[in-house]
């Protein structure tokens, strides 16, 4: 007597739920960590930009001792700055209001920061205790984002 052996070519229902599981959990993770590398680089550079604007501040406060007689604005600062660096990641402009607080303190305004990115920002500025994140910052789209800069002794 022979037996056929049943032969089967092709994958059940289960084979292909369980691939479509798994790519879309590999999806997803993919996406969470896109967003947050995202993040991350616009935050380190938004910090570039605050180190270039502090430097280029600095060297037009050498002249006169303090950034108020120096006319520290976002004018003087982008002479001293390359094209489009007064321009944020996230592509909204970067303003240095005229100081009128004290002479060893500016202020850098950035708008429509991006909800993670501010929370990145405000951890990395809180290290160096020269730069204050401005009490009325906001995060989100349509908020500001402010940075207070102290030379010399702070607070």
């Amino acid at each position: 007597m022979k037996r056929f052996a049943r032969s089967s070519s092709g994958v059940t229902l289960l084979e292909i739920m369980l691939v479509l599981a798994i790519a879309a959990n590999i999806l997803v993770m993919s996406i969470r960590f896109y967003q947050t590398a995202s993040a991350n680089q616009q935050a380190n550079a938004a910090l570039e930009m605050i180190l270039g604007i502090t430097a280029a501040a600095d060297s037009l406060k050498e002249a006169t001792g303090s950034y108020l007689q120096a006319n520290v604005n976002t004018d003087s600062i982008q002479s001293l700055m390359p094209n489009n660096s007064m321009t944020s990641p996230w592509n909204s402009p970067i303003t240095v209001p005229p100081s009128d607080v004290a002479d060893n303190v500016f202020e850098i305004v950035f708008t429509k920061v991006p909800t993670a990115v501010c929370v990145i920002l405000k951890s990395h500025l809180s290290v160096n205790k020269k730069y204050v994140v401005d009490v009325a910052s906001r995060c989100g789209s349509g908020n500001f984002f402010g940075v207070l800069y102290y030379s010399g002794d702070v607070r």
